[in-house]
């Protein structure tokens, strides 16, 4: 089940533990065949959001080799000042990342499944299927 932009504003909101510095991390997982989730990789920090009015989808573009981030404060600003119109909130929200294949550049899309924090690392993380 994906994401939509209203589901990422409600659990910045709902959950006590996230304040506003918190880093926004994607988190990789893989499904068992027992239907749980296990990490893939290390979360990576999400470095722009982007608002696809077109396709109405909004990007969390991400990237391993980068050491910028966007901290909570700064997406729910974001965030906000897109969704004054109601509609963008029905967005389905998209974790992307640009790859590097055979000479090529693609992007990968992958949508939202859930959400997680870590108040000890200062990290609420989006998590999308690897």
């Amino acid at each position: 089940m994906s994401k939509h932009v209203r589901d990422l504003l409600f659990e910045f909101e709902v959950q006590r533990e996230i304040e506003e510095h918190f880093r926004l991390h994607v988190l990789k997982v893989t499904l068992n065949e027992n239907g749980e989730a296990e990490e893939f990789g290390n979360a990576l920090p999400v470095t722009k959001i982007e608002i696809d009015s077109e396709d109405r989808e909004c990007l969390l573009h991400f990237d391993e080799h980068s050491t910028d981030f966007i901290t909570i404060a700064k997406a729910k600003a974001l965030l906000l000042n897109e969704t004054l119109d109601a509609e963008v909130q029905g967005y389905e929200v998209f974790t992307s990342e640009e790859k590097e294949l055979d000479d090529s550049h693609v992007r990968l899309d992958t949508p939202l499944i859930g959400f997680g924090e870590n108040a000890e690392l200062n990290c609420f993380f989006v998590v999308c299927q690897s």
